[in-house]
């Protein structure tokens, strides 16, 4: 039987999954006792991930070439450092399935029953069809029968956000939320769910409306 490992390369990624997955290996990183010494280390990465998250959001505003240079070489820097982090998380878990998820990054699919899903890795709330709209799209999972998704649009005294219902669906691309107030900042997260049960939460979007 094969050891359970991480993946190391996420070049095929696109710009919005890569920042969400290194947004999230820092959050679980972070204080993590399993990874007492990350290679890089975990202040090195987040500043990695910072500047990385910062240019795309620069460049994805019509940036100019300069711009989106900017971007792309600071995407290279960081997968380079992913696959650094990859290498010690699979030598630091030696196989272990639950120490390895608790790096944020993802497990290489193994031949075993049905599992619970994993969490969906990017999001996206942008414009609706209407005005006064947003849509929630996130990452499809392909073994989800549906997902679970919360809004909020105010956060607490510790800046988290103050969570609403929970809305079904089994849609990952085309969630409209009606009635936004323009210039108010709107907070999601999605998880997904299958008869095994249901994955962790998303990393928190954040979109203003218009």
């Amino acid at each position: 039987m094969r050891k359970e490992r991480v993946y190391t390369d996420y070049r095929r990624w696109s710009d919005d999954a890569l920042a969400t997955l290194a947004g999230r290996t820092v959050e679980f990183m972070t204080d993590n006792t399993n990874f007492a010494e990350p290679q890089p280390a975990l202040a090195d990465y987040t500043v990695l991930v910072a500047d990385y998250r910062q240019k795309l959001e620069i460049a994805r505003n019509r940036g100019s070439q300069v711009q989106i240079t900017a971007k792309n070489n600071a995407r290279r820097a960081l997968l380079t450092a992913m696959k650094q982090l990859g290498f010690y998380v699979n030598m630091t878990a030696d196989g272990d399935a639950h120490i390895l998820a608790s790096s944020g990054l993802i497990l290489i699919n193994q031949p075993q029953a049905a599992r619970i899903p994993y969490a969906p890795m990017y999001g996206v709330l942008e414009d609706g069809a209407r005005s006064g709209e947003l849509n929630f799209r996130f990452e499809p999972i392909h073994n989800a029968w549906e997902y679970e998704y919360q809004l909020a649009s105010a956060t607490g005294p510790e800046g988290e956000p103050e969570w609403g219902d929970i809305t079904r669906t089994t849609h990952s691309q085309l969630n409209p939320i009606s009635d936004v107030v323009p210039g108010t900042k709107y907070f999601a997260r999605v998880r997904a769910r299958n008869m095994k049960g249901e994955s962790d939460w998303s990393v928190t979007i954040s979109q203003f409306a218009r």
